[in-house]
């Protein structure tokens, strides 16, 4: 019996359980460029979203997300998919991670932000200037973000990232 936020399948004909998570995660801005991230209750900076339930698609938790935190704005295109793989994170199950760019906030839109007042799983939020270090930003996250803004600055296609490193070389795919 599948669980929420998850699809099962058997991986390549081997006849274990795999699941594989959806999640999405909304790139909105300032006018400065500043991606709005939200601060976790374990301290680590994030953009907003998360995983999907059920059969949800990846952009319904960027929606959902976003009205929590007092905002109209919505989904606009995939900047980029990573492919997290479990095993090296230790995770239940392998993940589908999608970014959409959700444009730039008002003046306005930002004065709203956590009105009436933040999401419980949200602490506090802020626009990040990725020029700078920042301690919770996980290197996992942060270069998600790399991808993200390469993606918005050069024009180029969506990549298909792997625990968020870009794929460069042709991958063996088993028969």
């Amino acid at each position: 019996m599948a669980t929420e936020g998850t699809v099962h399948g058997t991986a390549h004909g081997r006849g274990h359980d795999t699941r594989l998570r959806l999640s999405g995660q909304a790139f909105v801005t300032n006018n400065q460029g500043h991606p709005l991230m939200v601060t976790r209750p374990s301290g680590e900076l994030e953009l907003p979203g998360g995983v999907a339930v059920g059969e949800e698609p990846a952009l319904q938790p960027v929606a959902y997300h976003l009205r929590r935190l007092g905002l109209t704005t919505r989904p606009g295109p995939v900047l980029l998919v990573d492919h997290v793989e479990a095993t090296p994170l230790g995770a239940v199950g392998d993940r589908l991670n999608f970014i959409f760019g959700c444009g730039e906030l008002s003046p306005g839109e930002i004065a709203s932000i956590g009105s009436p007042k933040l999401p419980d799983d949200v602490t506090s939020w802020q626009f990040v200037d990725l020029k700078y270090f920042h301690a919770g930003i996980t290197p996992y996250h942060r270069r998600c973000l790399d991808a993200a803004v390469a993606t918005l600055t050069s024009g180029a296609r969506t990549p298909y990232l792997r625990n968020a490193l870009r794929i460069s070389a042709q991958l063996s795919v088993p028969a």
